[in-house]
């Protein structure tokens, strides 16, 4: 298994890859795999907290804006992470951004609420699209009277669905009861989205659930996820796998939970798949302490292997917590689990394009940076928040996008 080392020469192209240097407070790193039909990108953009918030977030978005206009980006996700105190003000600022390209200011996006380790109220965002080059396929904005809008990637004999930001609002459009009631709701929700595009839950490879108050119901949101799933055959024994999922501590605005579906549909897996990492060499299912989620997800489309794997905690194969209050070791742990994952897919820590680090509190988040500087862990693009993990125990989190 490795950690540090060189990218392989193959794996960067000059042109489409790169970071561009730290300036008015603001970083913006670009990631792009080639396919046959289309550009594979990743673009994470951060604020560090130096000179005047407004200022760095109106450079970063001015950065991407120009990014997805010049190489031709249709989104297929969109995330922002900060205060919800700052969500309209930063969404107007985003809107003239995309305004001066000449961009669709309209394509849906998630706001989550990650408390910032910068000095800063809006700490980033990341960006998942494509950027098509034979003019038969592209990702479009597609209504949903149930969900709000999704984002539709037609390709070359498949479809991927991403609905954003679903809640648990009753018909009438108030939030649905208690917490349980309210995620209840919220997996309805889902399942009328996808019906509306012609799809099921068995059609679902990756969620991102956000849970206001993690840490006092995560047991009830358990057993109200796999209330839903099992109807659906999702995790039977030689069924459909659980999606990849992240389950952790985040809002928009008052909800007690929202979520993030990716569904898929293939002709073949010619044409695309999506097939499941039910354990990995470091854990095993994640179902056997009451998580109906995959440890990850590998696409596979057009000859290159894209693997999201779920949020990924300091987890033993028997599902216990380890390293008890050792920020440094459940650091290590950790992206252990995570290179392991990578390393059986035939990838390596540098092939990571996304990352989201979920830190208990700042001790952790400085343990993490201890680590991996003293490990020489290759850097590669983060957002980083404190936010809970889905034990008390647990001091960080992480979830990863790598392209092989």
């Amino acid at each position: 298994m490795e950690l540090p080392g060189e990218i392989p020469q193959h794996e960067v192209s000059g042109r489409e890859n790169g970071t561009t240097e730290p300036s008015d407070g603001c970083r913006l790193e670009v990631r792009a795999t080639e396919r046959g039909s289309f550009t594979e990108y990743h673009l994470t953009g951060t604020l560090d907290g130096s000179g005047d918030p407004g200022d760095a977030a109106d450079t970063l978005l001015a950065q991407v804006a120009a990014t997805m206009a010049e190489r031709g980006i249709q989104p297929i996700q969109e995330k922002l992470y900060g205060l919800s105190t700052v969500r309209a003000d930063v969404l107007k600022r985003r809107e003239e951004a995309y305004r001066r390209e000449e961009l669709d200011f309209g394509v849906p996006t998630t706001w989550v609420q990650g408390t910032p380790l910068q000095n800063s109220d809006f700490v980033g965002l990341q960006i998942w699209g494509i950027a098509p080059r034979d003019g038969k396929t592209g990702v479009t904005t597609v209504a949903n009277s149930t969900t709000g809008p999704g984002r539709l990637w037609t390709g070359h004999g498949f479809r991927m669905l991403h609905l954003p930001s679903v809640r648990g609002l009753k018909p009438g459009g108030t939030l649905a009861g208690d917490a349980p009631a309210q995620a209840d709701q919220m997996f309805t929700n889902v399942g009328l989205g996808l019906k509306a595009h012609g799809m099921e839950y068995r059609n679902v490879v990756r969620t991102w659930i956000y849970l206001a108050r993690l840490l006092e119901w995560y047991g009830d949101f358990n057993r109200v996820r796999t209330a839903h799933y099992k109807p659906a055959g999702l995790g039977a024994e030689g069924g459909v796998a659980f999606p990849a999922s992240t389950g952790i501590q985040g809002k928009c605005d008052h909800e007690e939970c929202l979520m993030d579906v990716l569904a898929m549909q293939s002709d073949g897996p010619e044409y695309a798949a999506a097939r499941p990492i039910r354990r990995s060499p470091r854990q095993d299912l994640s179902f056997n302490y009451g998580s109906a989620f995959s440890r990850g997800m590998a696409f596979e489309i057009e000859g290159r292997r894209t693997v999201h794997i779920s949020g990924t905690a300091s987890i033993n194969p028997a599902g216990a917590s380890i390293h008890i209050g050792d920020a440094e070791m459940q650091s290590l742990e950790t992206l252990m689990c995570i290179a392991a994952i990578l390393e059986e897919q035939g990838g390596r820590i540098e092939n990571i394009t996304s990352a989201t680090l979920f830190c208990k509190d700042r001790g952790a988040w400085e343990a993490w940076n201890r680590v991996t500087r003293l490990l020489m862990v290759p850097a590669f693009p983060q957002v980083c928040v404190l936010a809970d993990v889905c034990r008390p125990d647990l001091l960080v989190e992480m979830e990863v996008v790598a392209a092989i």
